[in-house]
């Protein structure tokens, strides 16, 4: 399409904006294009015949399936890509659900449906509009306002039906009028937007904005608001190019845009969360007062950078021996009550989202940095547990209340690390407070190895974060363990969400648990195989036992190694969600587990803590919602909003990572394999903990072929291993910062590498922020190599040279493999001399006909035939070349 058609084009496009001119356009562009079109499967007249196929299919998998996994199922050798397109656009038209990630269900499994939001009936003339839902068999169910998740006219959501009949949306599918970012690909039948979330699909344009010709450049990424008519067909209008400010600015914007982040509070929110008096007190309704914990030592540990404290910690000596452990809530549903505009407000959230160095809370900041946060000498209301546990740390009672502490001091992990080390300065901390720390340690140890002992997985990671300067480029990068300091902490809320399901349970209530599924048959299968072939034991993933003995074992293992294996052994499990249903928590060993401790920033901990408050009998608490039908759509939607979240915090960790690398195109890096494909590897860059690309054609030492059985990269000649765990020097060689992309080259066998902090800050100001958690190994640092260096052992030379130390035999494989070498130098020599010789002959012919061909081509002559030129020697030339292959 020339320039001057893509204008007329856009120009009708803009004449028209909304629902007509929307079906206007689309039905043009059918008529131009038939039923190749990318929203095909949006047709209201029936699902195409490969959609009925996959649904088939789908009823057959109960538990679902990925697109590689239906693939096999339909017996489709390579279509495992284009049927996960077919998939998410069969999720937007209804038929089908994504119950996680990349798994789907048909409609209606697990109580779940999909529908298009639609106006509901009439009403009179004081009643406001009520909206409805419509399931693709054509059935109409009234939708539940609060728990409506906001969706509008026009949305494609995921809902469950409560006892009343009524939708409640889990999920969102498809917002109309919200924004997508991406760029445009134009096409004889109209123009695309190509979003940068895959998952939207392709989108057409029904509009854009004025001078969008003459402003648009090719590859400038454009932001668009969606448009969903009745049938549940997307397209889009463009509104303005993305713009290129400050990367502070640009990449928050861009996740916001991309995962439809929320925004400011509204108005009368705000005016909730102010309206709350600073003075508190201790009664809460006629005879019913809080206990009074403000004489008590009572004490925070949190991260250097956090400003919600939503959790404190006291201990007291039991009687009979043993403690008392005081884990000290903020009551943040003292303030957020059922069916208020605060309420509806944190629901819609879900949770707080962390993206470095901003945060897009739950609750206003009203609340969440102030009457909820449990900041030192301040009076707060708080929802207690107390901990009974006896001399050997056994929990053996719980109590729960309603309660106000005045924290006495908030440390940080440096400093509790500190104490705990014996290193904090002298009189830095009360001797009280300093014997409490390392109490509260022991015991947190002792818990530790209660839940080893049941079995629980404690997997090996490492947070990385930025140190980024006051327009948002990073300038650094460093590491941060789990120390016993961090244990110390997670002990204490572990045992605390644990006890108050079980508390929930004996006052036969619902509650909100947290579980987490047995790992996923068929991926554990593949993790056994990356064992086997790293020389592991692969049977040990066959029960929580001897995978907890393996996960030990890896400990000894070198850094990379460690990594590469717990990560592998991470994705190889499902993810922890939501449920009223309890099945358990598989990795922390726990049969009854949910979320208590964290209010101020995740919605199902509010939820827990009112069905507390009922068992209490806490008045105004008594009729929450209990019906297990809406607190199951609750636990749903913030399953999702969590997704949301991560995968959000992930997105501007990639972009950040991407920019750290731009500047250092060309520098070495120490890496590890993750994984090996047909088209290369890709390998976790253990400065950033990235995942990166190293395409095949990047691998210029030998000529590699993949392996399947092994899942690894085999060189051709020199029988060379590129397989999962092996440690490589890679060079960065292209980076892509909108995309977040980041292509590596094999470095040189001696690479220099440039120390981490060699570029300059932009400014002199940098914030230290945290990043989403990746495992990695212990902190490296990027800094030259010496000349003289012993060469790097890997892990299979290693496990050749323990076999060695045994005594064992050389494998038939390793002389097969020695002797295959020796043919093949001894065919790479004559083949070098045979090349040599027509190499030679070939340019003497070349020689002969260059210049009159050069000259003839310059006059504008035919070109002559030339005896012994390109016809004799040439054709020699490619008859050697033939027979040698």
């Amino acid at each position: 399409m020339t320039r001057q058609q893509r204008k007329s084009s856009t120009r009708s496009n803009q004449k028209g904006s909304g629902n007509s001119g929307f079906n206007r356009e689309r039905s043009s562009r059918d008529q131009g294009r038939g039923s190749r079109g990318p929203n095909r499967a949006y047709a209201p007249s029936g699902p195409a015949p490969e959609a009925e196929e996959i649904l088939k299919a789908l009823a057959l998998l109960p538990t679902g399936a990925t697109p590689t996994q239906l693939a096999a199922a339909m017996k489709l050798t390579d279509g495992a890509r284009e049927l996960g397109a077919t998939l998410r656009r069969m999720v937007e038209q209804g038929q089908v659900l994504e119950v996680r990630p990349g798994r789907y269900q048909i409609s209606g499994t697990g109580g779940e449906h999909s529908a298009v939001v639609e106006a509901g009936p009439a009403g009179g003339a004081d009643v406001p509009p009520t909206l409805q839902a419509r399931f693709s068999d054509g059935h109409t169910l009234p939708m539940n306002p609060i728990y409506a998740l906001g969706a509008k006219l026009g949305d494609v959501v995921q809902v469950a039906i409560g006892e009343d009949d009524q939708a409640l949306v889990t999920r969102i599918l498809r917002r109309t009028g919200r924004e997508v970012v991406g760029t445009i690909l134009f096409r004889p039948g109209g123009p695309l937007l190509v979003p940068d979330n895959r998952k939207e699909g392709q989108l057409p344009v029904l509009s854009s904005f004025p001078r969008f010709n003459d402003t648009y450049q090719a590859g400038a990424r454009v932001v668009g608001t969606v448009v969903v008519d009745s049938a549940g067909q997307a397209g889009v209008n463009l509104t303005r190019i993305l713009g290129t400010e400050t990367p502070e600015i640009t990449d928050f914007r861009y996740v916001c845009i991309a995962h439809d982040l929320p925004g400011e509070f509204p108005k009368e929110v705000e005016s909730q969360a102010e309206s709350y008096s600073k003075k508190l007190t201790l009664s809460v309704a006629k005879g019913y007062e809080r206990e009074d914990l403000r004489q008590k030592l009572v004490f925070t540990i949190d991260p250097a950078t956090a400003k919600d404290f939503d959790d404190a910690i006291s201990l007291e000596p039991r009687e009979g021996g043993g403690w008392i452990l005081g884990v000290h809530i903020a009551d943040v549903c003292a303030y957020v009550t059922e069916r208020t505009p605060l309420d509806a407000e944190a629901a819609l959230r879900g949770t707080s989202i962390y993206l470095i160095n901003r945060v897009i809370p739950m609750l206003p900041e009203a609340l969440s940095n102030g009457l909820c946060s449990l900041v030192p000498n301040q009076d707060r209301y708080c929802l207690s547990a107390f901990l009974s546990l006896d001399k050997q740390g056994v929990l053996i009672g719980t109590r729960l209340a309603e309660t106000m502490i005045n924290s006495r001091h908030r440390m940080t992990y440096e400093e509790a690390m500190a104490v705990l080390d014996g290193k904090d300065p002298a009189g830095r901390w009360p001797a009280d407070l300093r014997d409490t720390v390392k109490q509260v340690s022991s015991i947190a140890q002792n818990l530790r190895k209660q839940r080893e002992r049941a079995g629980a997985l404690n997997l090996y990671s490492v947070e990385h974060r930025f140190s980024l300067d006051v327009e948002g480029r990073p300038v650094s990068i460093g590491q941060e363990g789990s120390d016993i300091s961090h244990q110390l902490i997670e002990e204490c809320m572990l045992l605390a969400n644990r006890a108050v399901a079980s508390w929930l349970e004996s006052k036969n209530l619902p509650c909100m648990y947290r579980i987490h599924q047995e790992p996923d048959p068929d991926r554990m299968k593949q993790f056994a195989t990356v064992l086997e072939a790293y020389g592991k034991d692969s049977t040990q993933v066959n029960n929580r036992f001897s995978l907890q003995k393996l996960l030990t074992d890896l400990n000894r293992e070198p850094p990379a190694a460690r990594l590469v294996l717990n990560y592998l052994c991470l994705r190889s499990f499902k993810k922890a969600v939501y449920a009223v249903d309890n099945i358990g928590h598989y990795a922390l060993a726990f049969t009854s587990y949910c979320h208590f401790t964290s209010p101020i920033r995740r919605y199902p901990d509010l939820l827990v803590h009112r069905l507390v408050k009922r068992g209490l009998g806490v008045p105004g608490f008594k009729e929450v919602e209990i019906r297990l039908g809406y607190l199951d759509a609750l636990a749903k939607q913030s399953s999702w909003l969590e997704q949301r979240a991560e995968s959000a915090e992930r997105d501007l960790h990639a972009r950040k990572a991407a920019r750290y690398l731009a500047d250092r195109l060309g520098d070495v890096f120490a890496g590890v394999v993750v994984s090996a494909s047909p088209g290369g590897l890709s390998v976790q860059m253990l400065e950033t903990g990235m995942e990166a690309f190293l395409p095949m054609r990047e691998l210029k030492d030998d000529f590699y072929v993949y392996n399947q059985e092994r899942m690894a990269l085999i060189g051709r000649h020199s029988s060379r291993v590129l397989g999962v765990g092996e440690e490589l020097d890679v060079q960065v060689n292209a980076v892509d910062i909108d995309k977040a992309d980041i292509v590596l080259g094999l470095a040189s066998p001696a690479p220099a590498r440039r120390p981490a902090a060699a570029r300059p800050p932009a400014s002199s100001a940098a914030t230290t922020t945290t990043t989403p958690s990746t495992p990695a190994p212990a902190p490296l640092t990027s800094t030259p190599r010496p000349k003289a260096q012993a060469p790097r052992v890997t892990v299979r030379e290693r496990l050749d040279q323990r076999a060695a130390e045994r005594g064992n035999r050389p494998s038939k494989r390793g002389a097969d493999r020695a002797k295959a070498r020796d043919d093949r130098d001894i065919g790479k020599a004559k083949a070098r001399d045979d090349r040599d010789i027509g190499k030679a002959r070939t340019r003497d012919d070349r020689d002969l006909g260059r210049p009159p061909a050069r000259d003839d081509r310059d006059l504008g002559k035919p070109r002559p035939q030339i005896q012994g030129g390109r016809g004799q020697g040439g054709s020699q030339g490619r008859a050697k070349k033939k027979r040698r292959r």
